[in-house]
């Protein structure tokens, strides 16, 4: 994406949050793209390239600890409602009301946020590979263990073993000697791979300091591979490794319980119990008059397409418009079925977005 399109904003917390900006033609809305771990804003940039090209507002922030955005190392930091008021300074510095929100990974999860605390700043929602993350998803009444355990139970594997690594204090200085490997392991052409090597207990951790090593997948390029080393060689992963503390250090509940939510963990399935102030329950979940996309990755093996069914078939979302589209892909569905994203988002945008924003 184009440098010059790049600007730096200082939030109201004090973090220097880097983004990509182009302004809208006429009366098209603004998307905003909010990508996952571990990435940058380089990995939405064959939609957001598209989109801009189709006169969309465009609004690609680096997300907090990654890119050119600042990188602290204080997991409490990286709580919700302080990243939602980031992502709305962004909005605020470019006088933008509201906006298309659109998330892939952990980016559906701050996009989750925007429901939750600025649900009116928000004209609709598109969800890749995660589906909408509800408050306190992950309850300090459950140990994560026994969810490990239930996951297992059910799955044969723990969907997200690999949590618990991103969670030690050695993460990157693990990383740093074994990138090659974590590349391999993160792209690869064999999906199946993470089910023994990546996602269980224990298993990313010694794949890597076996220096386990996997074909790279076609999608990802050797300009992909020479980025993301140069971003996270420079960069590290001690930062986006936050995103993982703030949860299994169960800040990130203690957030959602000190604002209003109050949600249940029953064995892997999440459900809405009762809220601890007097704030509207239906704050837990976007407005139903948000359109919704679900884009879900056929051959992920830890961001499971049933469980993104599981969630948006809910009773909370049955007065919504879901629009729903399964892609043959792995995890990065953003980069190797690009056009086809492209595709449908477009026409969700121009049949669905439009008509429930006039």
């Amino acid at each position: 994406m184009d440098a010059s399109l790049y600007k730096d904003v200082l939030t109201s917390r004090g973090l220097k949050y880097h983004y990509y900006f182009s302004t809208p033609r006429g009366s098209k809305p603004t998307l905003l793209f909010c990508h996952g771990f571990p990435s940058t804003s380089r990995d939405w940039r064959k939609e957001a390239l598209y989109f801009q090209d189709q006169g969309y507002g465009i609004v690609v922030p680096d997300m907090l600890g990654y890119g050119g955005t600042d990188k602290p190392t204080d997991p409490a930091l990286y709580v919700l409602s302080l990243m939602s008021d980031d992502l709305i300074d962004i909005l605020n510095a470019e006088k933008l009301d509201r906006v298309v929100a659109i998330g892939h990974d952990w980016g559906s999860r701050s996009i989750s946020g925007l429901a939750q605390y600025y649900p009116q700043r928000v004209i609709a929602y598109a969800f890749f590979a995660v589906p909408y993350v509800q408050p306190r998803f992950i309850s300090p009444s459950v140990d994560f263990s026994q969810v490990l355990a239930d996951m297992r139970k059910q799955y044969g594997y723990e969907l997200f073993g690999y949590w618990l690594f991103f969670s030690e204090d050695n993460v990157n200085t693990i990383i740093q000697s074994h990138i090659d490997s974590l590349i391999s392991l993160l792209f690869s052409d064999k999906p199946e791979v993470k089910k023994t090597h990546f996602a269980p207990i224990g298993a990313l951790k010694a794949s890597l300091l076996e220096d386990f090593s996997s074909p790279l997948a076609s999608y990802f390029t050797e300009d992909d591979k020479r980025a993301f080393k140069e971003v996270f060689s420079s960069n590290g992963f001690d930062a986006p490794a936050c995103w993982y503390k703030v949860l299994t250090r169960q800040l990130q509940s203690k957030d959602d319980e000190s604002t209003f939510f109050k949600i249940s963990l029953a064995t892997h399935e999440l459900t809405v119990s009762t809220c601890t102030t007097e704030v509207p329950d239906e704050r837990a979940y976007p407005p139903s008059t948000a359109p919704i996309f679900f884009g879900a990755a056929k051959q992920d093996v830890v961001c499971l397409p049933e469980n993104g069914y599981r969630t948006f078939s809910q009773e909370a979302f049955k007065d919504h418009d879901i629009t729903t589209h399964e892609y043959d892909a792995d995890h990065w569905l953003i980069l190797s079925n690009a056009d086809e994203i492209n595709s449908d988002l477009g026409a969700w945008l121009d049949n669905v977005v439009y008509k429930a924003s006039v």
